[in-house]
């Protein structure tokens, strides 16, 4: 007989083993699930099965103990004993990033229309006043003039990526001075 495994074991610096909780002929003493990283927060591999309360009284065993939170979760494949915890998870456990989405397509087609109309709104800014440049804060400002100041560095990094795709495609430039300003490509 195999030796008895620990529900919550430290296996290495990085690694902690939550045992599924969930044994039997294919699972053998339970479905392993790994936190994995150091720190406040670390990734979870695989999630168990579904409506197992034991696992997620041991999982949550191991967040305190290891005084760690977890930042995501990666499931190595669809089986039920290793991706059916994701909803208990989510539900009893406080991190995450906002509550799960069930209609992924439709969420993401939404992400892509705002980019989109935030897209056509820059390059509308820069067609109406084609002979100005722009530094990106002046642009955030005009913008995301409705954006609260303290969410303007954010939005600052949201829109150098635009500026960034834009001028790839050739429809804007920037120079090189230390100030970098961005202009409309005529």
């Amino acid at each position: 007989m195999a030796a008895v495994l620990q529900r919550v074991e430290r296996l290495s610096n990085r690694v902690v083993r939550v045992l599924g909780c969930n044994p039997g002929p294919m699972t053998l003493q339970g479905t392993n699930t790994y936190l994995v990283g150091t720190g406040p927060r670390r990734i979870l591999i695989d999630t168990g099965e579904p409506a197992i309360p034991e696992y997620i009284s041991c999982l949550k065993q191991a967040l305190t103990e290891f005084n760690t939170a977890i930042q995501e979760i990666v499931v190595t494949h669809w089986h039920r004993d290793h991706s059916g915890g994701i909803g208990d998870i989510c539900k009893s456990i406080n991190n995450g990033h906002g509550p799960v989405i069930h209609n992924a397509e439709a969420k993401i087609q939404q992400y892509i229309s705002h980019r989109n109309i935030r897209e056509q709104q820059i390059l509308t800014l820069f067609r109406e006043n084609f002979e100005k440049s722009f530094t990106v804060m002046e642009l955030v400002k005009i913008i995301y003039k409705n954006t609260p100041e303290n969410l303007h560095e954010m939005a600052k990094h949201n829109l150098l990526l635009h500026l960034k795709k834009l001028e790839k495609e050739g429809k804007i430039f920037s120079n090189t001075d230390p100030d970098k300003k961005w202009k409309a490509h005529l």
